[in-house]
Order: C-alpha cells, then sequence, then structure tokens
C-alpha cells in the first residue's frame, strides 16, 4: 500500500542545553512570515522510492483588538514523483492561537489535497510550553477524508520535546499517532481502519541572524497498520527556510510563525 508523508522540517532541541538560553516569547506586536523549500524522499514498503520537491510559506500576526490573540494562514505545494508516476500535493491552512510569555495554545484546521488520491482536512487544538531552553509540544483532533475510494474520518494526537543547545542551532524528536476509518466494508466486518505511528527527529541551523537563512534536516519512521498487516515508511528531508524579522533561533520559533511541527498532521494519508 503507498503512503505519502509531508513532513516540514520541525526546528528544536532534545535534552538540557549546554548553556543558559533567554526564553524570549510573547504575543505577536507585529506580521512575521517564514518560506520554506526542500527536497524528499520516502522509501515505502513494498512500493516504489517516491521523490518530492516542496515550496510553501506561513504568514502570522496579532488580532489587534483581541490581547495576546493572533493568527496564521499557511500554504504549500508540493510534486511528487516516480519512474512512470507524478502527483501534485496542495495545502491550505489556517490557526487562531493565544500567546504569552510562557507558551501558545490554539486552534486550527487544514486542508490537503493530493492528484488521484482524494483530500484530508484535520482539525484540533494544540500547544506548547516554555521551560527555559526546552520546549513541550502536543496536538490533537479530527480527521476526514474524501474523494478517493477508502474515505472516512478518524483522530490524530502527537507529542514532541524540544531544546536548543545554542541559540541558533535545534534538535526535535516527536511522535505522531493517527487512527482512519474507511468508508467502505463488508456486512459482516464493518469498516476498515489504518492506524498510523510516525517517530519523527529533525535538525536546523540558522545560518544567519541577520538575513534570517536556516537550514534543516528530518527524518520520520512510519509503520501503518491495515488490514492485518504492518507497512513501513521511511521519510527523508533537507530544505532551506527564511524567516522575517530578526534575532537568534530561539527567539524566531517563539516570537514568530508557529512552528511547523503544530498545526501540520504528516501521517493522516496511506
Amino acid at each position: 500500500m503507498s503512503k505519502h508523508t509531508t513532513i516540514l522540517g520541525a526546528a528544536c532541541v532534545l535534552g538540557m542545553a549546554l548553556a543558559a538560553v533567554p526564553a524570549a516569547a510573547a504575543t505577536l506586536t507585529g506580521f512575521a512570515g517564514d518560506v520554506t523549500t526542500s527536497y524528499g524522499q520516502n522509501d515505502v514498503d513494498h512500493g516504489d522510492n517516491l521523490k518530492n520537491w516542496l515550496l510553501g510559506g506561513n504568514v502570522a500576526g496579532p488580532l489587534s483588538d483581541l490581547p495576546n490573540l493572533n493568527f496564521q494562514f499557511d500554504a504549500s505545494y508540493a510534486s511528487i514523483w516516480q519512474d512512470h508516476f507524478s502527483a501534485e500535493d496542495w495545502n491550505l491552512g489556517g490557526s487562531f492561537f493565544w500567546a504569552s510569555n510562557d507558551g501558545r495554545v490554539g486552534i486550527n484546521a487544514n486542508y490537503n489535497t493530493l492528484t488521484h488520491s482524494g483530500h484530508d482536512t484535520n482539525y484540533g487544538a494544540f500547544g506548547e510550553w516554555y521551560f527555559g531552553n526546552i520546549t513541550g509540544m502536543a496536538k490533537g483532533g479530527w480527521i476526514s477524508n474524501g474523494g478517493a475510494a477508502q474515505g472516512g474520518h478518524g483522530n490524530y494526537l502527537g507529542a514532541a520535546l524540544s531544546g536548543y543547545f545554542v541559540p541558533d542551532l535545534a534538535l526535535t524528536a516527536g511522535v505522531e499517532w493517527a487512527q482512519a476509518l474507511s468508508g467502505q466494508g463488508c456486512q459482516t466486518c464493518g469498516r476498515t481502519g489504518a492506524d498510523i505511528t510516525a517517530l519523527e527527529i529533525a535538525a536546523e541551523f540558522l545560518f544567519s541572524e541577520d538575513y534570517g537563512v536556516s537550514g534543516f534536516a528530518s527524518y520520520t519512521h512510519q509503520t501503518t497498520h491495515f488490514a492485518g498487516d504492518d507497512f513501513d515508511d521511511n521519510a527523508f528531508r533537507i530544505g532551506l527556510r527564511w524567516y522575517t524579522g530578526g534575532g537568534s533561533l530561539i527567539d524566531r520559533h517563539r516570537n514568530g510563525t508557529l512552528n511547523p511541527w503544530l498545526p501540520a498532521i504528516g501521517i493522516t494519508r496511506d
């Protein structure tokens, strides 16, 4: 069974920091944005090696009449190909979140469509909390699939720990889980479903605080349990990201656009 995993590189770090790093964070006082381009490969179990190129961007800003409340819009395009196959992946999303010196909490919705494979919609809640230079993140919500033979619905959960060894270097580790029930089945067995688990690690380094350019790399191991069988997918991604504004990487993550791990769901399509 083919699977597509869209993983935008996340920036964060595991473990305790080697030196004290300011935990600056607050509600947005102006607009912030980022643009990402990346190349990835998915080594699909019992399938071919899928390659993909992604271009995406996010813009966030304050809701001026509502203290500490902010919004963000997200959009991305990915071209996916292998021998004798190609597809296009589009994603549009939006979030509303409350930000303080201690963290951020919010709600989001994302719509994703993939050529020949229908569409996914996820909507839910997310949060991140700051403990010095360590960040804890969590998310959860609902999934709806349609436009394909296996359309249905389900749920997702995720958690991650992050920290910063130095202000411009970040590493992350997270786990995501999703269960998607198919709209099809049989009279005796009911609807079929898939349980999907993804383990993720990533690194990001800000090359220049003046120009806001960083590089990142990520690896995800995804296991899908479907119809009594397990299917594995190893996804690798490298890319570049450009941030507006100034400051270190930790400042940009906590005072700019949302960490891409929070609103994005990378494991809903099997």
